[in-house]
């Protein structure tokens, strides 16, 4: 009996506790700049309008709203901070914070503004509306280091159906300090890897310890921030050392000029590093700069950049569009400004100014009128990762991440074309050809493609013999996006076997043009190809001459196609 008290004690005491944790933890929400809002909306019209029904669905999804975790800190001169990832609050012209109180109301504070951000470490740190003091206390921050085996718990609200729902887990460290670059740079901190339980949602909550000296029983070790993608219970933390070093870093004056020549100097030596990619540099690009010329630069990777490329931004574009189209002018600026393309004169041009408290490329002044500016005031950063919350849901969580080590699976396109070819003139062996049956399936590396591949069935006739052949070869196309439809001039060519009385080796060309519509049904693309083909066949065992011979002709072609787009 004695046992079975001290058990419900335990547990009494730990929900106290867990209460107490949940008084400091809210929901975070970001307030987009309404001139973002209005120009994601247009962009979302034009890229339904160019074809691109899935990526604006992204940007539909996207301006409904997410939500990530946050919690209060007040330090010791009695200021009020809100800690949470960056990756939350990314865009806010303000935020919002919202705790669920014992009777299931709710207290909401709206107008935090965006103190600081880090680009190298996903933090950021918010201050109340006017510098409100509302909290007394709140979570304790720590800088000691946990080890391995050491108990932790994790603390905030993932989405459940679309909604944040409180979550209080437990689990241990599984690696004090794992040192993974695609998260952070070793070179300035590890981070924790634990199995305590975080979903999407989690993003910016705290990860725990048990501390008497703690007025709620808990310090702060780590912000919660990454789950890796087909692993169980591998969830990774910031430590906390380095929001106590981001907030002190906002309290200090420093000379902005030194820190914008810095900041340059930075750009430069990401641009020179001959280890580099464009991904180094997203973190120099503002949101607002991207908001104004990304859309240009995303259409022109859709459309020509290599499967690589175009797979990285479209994925960073699913999860965030504004940083979709960051990737894309990193993408095009580091092609014009790398290497040794990387002189003063050039980087001159670049435009600094201040977005949530970090100096961005708000321009290139290239001497010429800029493209006018999404908004007047900024807001805004990630690793190569991809969120946990699904595109079709109604809300978008903001976090956590997902981090996918085996990469991002490419999207791809599948055409499905039946129809007939119809003779063009006689053969040179003056042999009657009947129009012919075909059938082909095409498969390209996305809808937009270029290069890809084609397999064939087609029934026909040599005088009155029936042949049915089988082959396969590659295409090449162009594909031209207009409203509602897209026009692709086509080259393919194959070879293909026939079976029957007649055994017969067949090598085609075709000069074509594959027309689809896009009515706004996800993934569906119906159409059309027309072309003119050119068939040689060598011909054998024939009942029809005594010898074996090669008939040279060419037909007309005409089909309908029925094609899918996957992502």
């Amino acid at each position: 009996m004695k046992k079975i008290i001290s058990a419900l004690l335990t547990l009494s005491f730990a929900a106290a506790l867990s209460a107490q944790v949940k008084n400091y933890v809210g929901i975070v929400r970001e307030k987009y700049y309404p001139a973002h809002e209005e120009f994601l909306k247009e962009l979302a019209s034009s890229l339904k309008g160019r074809g691109y029904a899935s990526y604006a669905e992204y940007v539909d999804a996207y301006l409904k709203g997410g939500f990530g975790s946050g919690f209060v800190y007040v330090d010791k001169d009695g200021t009020n901070y809100v800690i949470t990832n960056r990756h939350v609050v990314s865009q806010a012209a303000s935020a919002s914070i919202e705790f669920e109180n014992e009777n299931g109301s709710t207290t909401k504070y709206e107008n935090l503004s965006v103190v600081i951000t880090d680009d190298d470490i996903d933090l950021a740190v918010l201050k109340f509306e006017a510098n409100a003091k509302p909290f007394k206390s709140g979570l304790t921050l720590s800088s000691a280091k946990v080890s391995d085996g050491q108990n932790v718990c994790s603390a905030g609200f993932p989405g459940l159906g679309n909604d944040p729902v409180w979550q209080f887990g437990k689990g241990s460290v599984t690696n004090a300090t794992a040192r993974i670059k695609d998260l952070i740079d070793p070179s300035i901190s590890t981070v924790i890897q634990h199995s305590a339980q975080i979903d999407a949602g989690n993003s910016g909550g705290p990860l725990l310890i048990e501390s008497k000296a703690a007025p709620t029983g808990y310090e702060v070790v780590g912000i919660n921030t990454w789950k890796a993608a087909g692993r169980d219970s591998t969830n990774f933390s910031i430590p906390a050392k380095l929001a106590l070093d981001l907030i002190e870093k906002a309290k200090k004056a420093a000379d902005e000029n030194a820190v914008k020549a810095d900041r340059a100097a930075k750009f430069k030596a990401a641009l020179t590093d001959s280890a580099n990619d464009y991904t180094s540099i997203v973190k120099f690009i503002s949101y607002d700069y991207a908001a104004a010329n990304g859309e240009d630069e995303f259409d022109e990777i859709l459309r020509h950049g290599s499967t690589k490329i175009r797979n990285r931004v479209a994925a960073e574009f699913a999860f965030d569009p504004i940083e979709g189209l960051r990737y894309a002018v990193a993408y095009n600026l580091y092609n014009n400004y790398s290497g040794e393309n990387a002189t003063e004169e050039n980087l001159s041009k670049v435009v600094w100014a201040k977005e949530h408290g970090l100096f961005r490329i708000s321009s290139i002044n290239e001497g010429k009128k800029e493209k006018k500016s999404a908004s007047k005031t900024s807001s805004k950063s990630a690793s190569d990762v991809k969120s946990t919350s699904k595109k079709s849901s109604k809300k978008k969580k903001k976090g956590t991440f997902d981090v996918s080590f085996e990469g991002i699976d490419n999207p791809y396109y599948v055409g499905i074309a039946g129809g007939m070819l119809f003779p063009i003139g006689k053969s040179e062996e003056n042999i009657d050809l009947a129009n012919s049956f075909n059938i082909a399936v095409e498969v390209f590396p996305n809808e937009f493609g270029i290069f890809g591949g084609v397999f064939e069935y087609q029934h026909t006739k040599f005088g009155t013999e029936d042949m049915n052949l089988f082959g396969a070869g590659a295409a090449i196309r162009v594909p031209l996006s207009f409203n509602f439809f897209t026009l692709c001039p086509t080259a393919q060519a194959g070879m293909k076997v026939g079976f029957g009385n007649i055994k017969d080796f067949q090598v085609f060309a075709e000069l074509g043009l594959t027309t689809t519509f896009n009515f706004g049904i996800d993934y569906f693309r119906p159409g059309f190809e027309l072309g003119v083909r050119g068939l040689s066949d060598k011909c054998t065992s024939s009942d029809l001459r005594g010898t074996d011979f090669t008939l040279k002709s060419a037909d007309f072609v005409a089909k309908l196609l029925i094609a899918f787009t996957f992502d």
